[in-house]
């Protein structure tokens, strides 16, 4: 009998109060935990991908040269600081190429071009003109990723040739 008394004697135990609010606590918390991640406000980021290009000032062309392999050219946008003709792989609307005026973006889709469901590849090719009839300076292209909002990349060329 002595050795149950140890037990009952001990007055340096918790509450039964304090160790239900721990719990309850820990419960809280846990339970919060999961909602954040359910409801999507820790959800996975989406990837942003990789398109490299070379800007060729003589030639006054975008060239791609490596991308990710899941990148297409609708989720493209491109944005200019000046009016300018973009082709895209030598692609026309018409007699001339897409308009892009000064610091709007042109949202590449299946109504202006042909192949825009199409992966971008590593030979694909952007072409610019001005759209003013006289040769332009210090223009500035972005390449805008549509679904992450993302800036691909920027390129600043010192002239752009007129349209012939």
């Amino acid at each position: 009998m002595k050795a149950n008394r140890k037990f009952v004697e001990g007055d340096e135990a918790v509450s039964a109060v304090i160790g239900v609010i721990l719990m309850v606590a820990i419960t809280v918390a846990i339970a919060a935990t999961v909602y954040v991640y359910v409801s999507g406000m820790i959800g996975v980021q989406q990837k942003v991908p990789t398109v490299q290009l070379l800007a060729d000032e003589d030639d006054d062309r975008l060239a791609v040269i490596n991308t990710d392999s899941d990148v297409y050219w609708d989720n493209l946008a491109i944005r200019s600081t000046a009016n300018v003709f973009i082709y895209i792989n030598g692609e026309v609307d018409g007699s001339q190429g897409w308009n892009l005026t000064t610091d709007t973006y042109f949202h590449i889709n299946a109504s202006s071009i042909s192949t825009a469901h199409v992966l971008v590849h590593g030979s694909d090719f952007i072409d610019i003109e001005s759209a003013t009839g006289v040769a332009l300076e210090s223009v500035t292209i972005t390449i805008i990723h549509d679904d992450t909002d993302t800036t691909l990349g920027t390129y600043t060329y010192s002239s752009i040739a007129a349209l012939a």
